[in-house]
């Protein structure tokens, strides 16, 4: 669904998102985990909801008052959520959603984050684990003190709701 480009707030003016703060969670796993702040319009731009570690679980709802994939890649139709994630030690890490329409997830390396936006590359992507399940289900090796982005889409504008994303 994504491609490795550089995301920028303008391309994103008119989305309507949510921020949450990325400093001061609490870390988990081995070792500790900090999420160093990143600036308002970039964290923006790449849509992130929130921060995740590994064990956590995370929920959204997937909505026409999401970032719009289009804006980024207009052959990519439909709505996302990211959540920003980082890990102790490396290690591959299991990025897996369940939603009552058809998902996708894409994980992302961000590279550099500007004042504006960020570079990222795709490293994983999945669609339906199986033919007969269209939950996505993603494995990637992931390195200690480095950015990720997780994104939960619909593949079409008429996909949206619930979606639980758990990370092992």
């Amino acid at each position: 669904m994504f491609s490795t480009r550089t995301l920028n707030a303008v391309a994103l003016a008119a989305t309507v998102t949510l921020w949450y703060g990325c400093g001061g969670d609490d870390p988990t796993g081995s070792g500790p985990v900090t999420f160093p702040d990143w600036p308002v319009p970039a964290t923006t731009a790449i849509c992130v909801r929130g921060t995740a570690l590994v064990g956590d679980t995370r929920s959204g709802t997937i909505s026409e008052t999401d970032c719009d994939a289009a804006e980024i890649n207009p052959t990519d139709p439909g709505y996302f959520e990211t959540w920003r994630v980082r890990v102790a030690t490396a290690g591959d890490v299991t990025f897996d959603v369940s939603s009552t329409f058809d998902n996708f997830l894409t994980v992302l390396r961000v590279t550099s984050i500007t004042s504006t936006g960020g570079n990222v590359i795709v490293i994983a992507d999945n669609d339906d684990r199986s033919a007969s399940d269209p939950n996505a289900l993603v494995t990637v090796r992931l390195e200690p003190n480095v950015d990720y982005v997780v994104a939960v889409s619909s593949l079409e504008y008429l996909d949206f709701g619930l979606y639980t994303l758990t990370i092992r």
